[in-house]
């Protein structure tokens, strides 16, 4: 893997380790953090030993949201004079909003599950990040802000469009009118975090645990369930079953249903290979 200078990403066994690793700027989610992020995501997606991916960070918070020059693409630092006037402002706003909001859904789109594993702060654009993902463990010191409302902004990168499809939606629009935190405890209740563990070690070793269980499956299958699962939100139901239809057609012919069928028969654990 590459050297990134906001992430850490080791794989092993399978398993791909997205770590944040900028733990004294709180992991904030600067300009590289972004072109890295999704960089990153693209090296991943082409490493074909990879089958699921644990996203976690260092650090007091996971990650403590946008840092606002991100958004600006230069322009703050333009001399008043010198500035182009409101509207083509604007337009390069526009135009980097839709650039980030394109680095959470390629994380969305990654072809593996994806495993977010957080503790500390999940702040403004860091829940659009988790609302990317898979699946979502967290540490008891979690909590969770839509930060944007706080400092007079909407969230624009995501967790308006996916949280309401992970939570009820009442209590999403309590957290986004007024921007108030949501404690690990509510989070579990509220289906937004899946499992609460005492530390961080624990923490990691929970998402380790099922990350290995995901990986020792086909790679095939997960990635046509993973896309099943992804894409039957946005299909009828006679779509969503012809789709199911024609990847279950092409799984019957693999060497890895093969493999399953045969180690059932002789009471083993199945050695997949993504054939």
């Amino acid at each position: 893997m590459s050297k990134y200078s906001c992430f850490d990403v080791k794989t092993k066994d399978h398993i791909c380790s997205l770590v944040l690793n900028r733990p004294n700027e709180l992991n904030t989610m600067t300009r590289d953090f972004w072109v890295e992020l999704s960089d990153a995501l693209e090296e991943i997606n082409r490493n074909s030993e990879v089958r699921v991916v644990i996203l976690s960070s260092t650090g007091k918070h996971f990650c403590a949201g946008m840092d606002l020059s991100a958004f600006s693409n230069g322009v703050d630092d333009i001399p008043d004079d010198k500035k182009p006037d409101h509207a083509r402002v604007g337009e390069v706003l526009y135009r980097t909003a839709k650039e980030l909001q394109g680095y959470i859904s390629k994380l969305e789109e990654i072809r593996v599950p994806v495993i977010a594993a957080v503790h500390g702060g999940v702040i403004g654009g860091a829940l659009d990040l988790i609302t990317a993902c898979d699946m979502r463990f967290a540490s008891k010191d979690a909590f969770f802000c839509i930060q944007e409302i706080n400092i007079g902004m909407a969230a624009d990168v995501g967790t308006l469009q996916r949280l309401p499809k992970i939570i009820p939606d009442s209590k999403m629009r309590e957290m986004a009118y007024t921007g108030r935190r949501m404690l690990a405890d509510e989070a579990k209740d509220s289906g937004l975090v899946g499992e609460i563990y005492e530390t961080h070690e624990e923490l990691i070793n929970g998402a380790m645990d099922l990350a290995k269980d995901i990986a020792s499956n086909s790679p095939l299958v997960i990635k046509g369930v993973k896309m099943m699962l992804d894409k039957g939100e946005e299909l009828t139901a006679d779509q969503s079953l012809d789709l199911v239809r024609m990847w279950s057609t092409s799984f019957l012919t693999s060497e890895d249903l093969k493999e399953g069928v045969f180690a059932m028969m002789e009471k083993r654990d199945p050695k997949f290979k993504g054939k």
